[in-house]
């Protein structure tokens, strides 16, 4: 039989779009997020308690794909962008259902004047998700350590250097009282090479000029010889 499931909160982020989002959760500590209930479920009774929790589940809609049809094969970065394994494999955001999990740092929990707020970090997700549900994470239940993680067994090293261009520098630190960790959250997401599959590593040639959505800002940046160049950071027009 189908489910129907009411949202019960909106996650805001930095990424105004999928790329660019890290590929996995806390790749990026200093990707922020906000968790704002829909007011059916802004009760600070709801999360009372969930401040002793470092971290939580979001159980989320991929809502950008939702209209998109599934594959039972799909080719995930990990594998180099070519080679095909089954979708239950992966946690591709194109499934029969498209729901997502992630495992996010809980920063604080604000009693805001329309409920409860909750301010996240290492967040993997594009702004303005759906959020379904809120689990506590439970170290001894939820990290199991001798698990098998098949082909993405080890978390992926930092493939690229990351430098400012002058123009880039400046600008940034012109943004600093209002995206306070701005450099830290630009180095991070392209030291883990955003670029697809096929086209990712430090040797592979590559001339094309990239763009990010964080924020209001569109920033562009460039790979030469292994190392990630900002070439600046402008407004989104």
């Amino acid at each position: 039989m189908p489910h129907t499931f009411t949202p019960i909160a909106t996650l805001y982020t930095c990424f105004k779009e999928k790329f660019g989002v890290p590929r996995q959760m806390n790749l990026v500590p200093a990707a922020k997020g906000q968790l704002v209930f829909d007011p059916a479920f802004a009760n600070m009774d709801a999360v009372r308690d969930l401040e002793k929790f470092s971290h939580i589940w979001l159980i989320f809609v991929f809502h950008q794909t939702r209209d998109k049809t599934w594959s039972a094969l799909v080719r995930p970065p990990r594998l180099g962008g070519n080679k095909k394994t089954g979708v239950f494999a992966t946690r591709s955001p194109f499934r029969p259902n498209p729901i997502g999990i992630s495992a996010v740092k809980l920063e604080s929990v604000e009693n805001s004047c329309d409920g409860p707020v909750l301010h996240l970090s290492g967040v993997d997700i594009v702004n303005e998700t759906p959020v379904l549900d809120i689990k506590p994470y439970i170290p001894w239940a939820d990290a199991i350590v001798r698990a098998d993680g098949g082909f993405a067994d080890k978390r992926p090293a930092s493939r690229l250097q990351v430098i400012f261009s002058s123009e880039a520098q400046t600008q940034c630190r012109k943004m600093t009282k209002q995206i306070p960790n701005l450099a830290s959250l630009i180095t991070q997401i392209l030291e883990n090479d955003p670029r697809p599959g096929y086209r990712a590593g430090p040797t592979t040639k590559d001339k094309k000029i990239y763009g990010i959505r964080l924020y209001d800002l569109d920033v562009k940046w460039q790979i030469t010889d292994g190392i990630a160049r900002i070439l600046s950071l402008d407004p989104i027009k």
